[in-house]
């Protein structure tokens, strides 16, 4: 397993399972904790992450849900300013990924100060991958279709395998995705895509994946999202057992405690040497 060196931050088998912690620019996030418009707020907000223990801070500038249009990429940049505003105010040192499906914003967001990017349209923008070689950056690709204006509408493990099989730099960090990207993903294909996470350790990158309070969980446990936090974490634990080395989540201090129960009582390392 290649490990992906992200500022500094070594992602892969022979390292720690990381935390992505998550701050919203964006008025269409779901997730009202996390959503900040003034730069010193959100700043207060990222040392709280890292005071948790998010090793690093996806910082999202709209949200991929569904039921939003998609912001063109000027609309982006404008929220840019303040991501770029909190991470300048933040007192606390941690990764700062900006999250976006943009080449030029990924590239603004780099050049500015963002130390990696997380792609949630899977390189359907071609450049994505030019622009973060040419900056040395990591970048996580999630898997979708090559299309800018919806991610994630794959639904098999076949489909998603090839999706991420495609196009990947030296510091590529891959994402399952997980999630209602799209009507035709069914909890029953988020299921079986976990069920099989470890299929996808044969593509040679590290993985992140971000299952906080997923509905394919609240449908096991029969509880609405502000319930779902102990499927959240029983389920990190076996995300990290099956190969995930980064796991994005909003509840950061129990999340970095479930992976690292994952990784110290799970069956990864004798995985990984038998593999070897």
């Amino acid at each position: 397993m290649q490990t992906v060196d992200a500022a500094g931050l070594p992602i892969g088998d022979d390292h720690p399972p990381r935390i992505m912690g998550v701050l919203n620019v964006s008025d269409e996030s779901p997730y009202d904790p996390s959503v900040f418009a003034d730069p010193d707020e959100a700043a207060a907000y990222v040392d709280d992450l890292i005071a948790e223990g998010a090793d690093i801070v996806d910082v999202g500038l709209e949200s991929a849900n569904k039921r939003f249009d998609v912001l063109p990429p000027e609309a982006e940049r404008d929220r840019l300013d303040t991501a770029l505003a909190t991470i300048e105010r933040a007192r606390d040192d941690a990764v700062f990924s900006i999250e976006t499906r943009y080449h030029e914003v990924a590239a603004a967001a780099l050049d500015a100060g963002f130390d990696m990017v997380n792609d949630v349209c899977g390189f359907a923008d071609p450049e994505m991958p030019r622009v973060c070689e040419a900056r040395e950056a990591a970048v996580v690709k999630m898997a979708s279709p090559p299309d800018l204006e919806r991610p994630g509408a794959l639904t098999t493990v076949e489909e998603i395998h090839a999706a991420l099989d495609r196009e990947l730099t030296e510091k590529t960090i891959v994402d399952p995705a997980f999630g209602g990207w799209s009507e035709a993903k069914t909890l029953a294909d988020d299921r079986e895509i976990f069920q099989r996470l470890g299929e996808f350790r044969d593509l040679d990158r590290p993985m992140l994946v971000s299952i906080n309070r997923k509905n394919f969980l609240g449908e096991i446990v029969d509880r609405e999202t502000e319930g779902r936090l102990p499927a959240s974490l029983a389920a990190t634990a076996l995300a990290v057992e099956r190969g995930a080395h980064v796991i994005r989540t909003h509840d950061v201090a129990e999340t970095r405690d479930a992976a690292l129960i994952g990784d110290a009582l799970g069956d990864r390392r004798e995985r990984v040497v038998a593999e070897a």
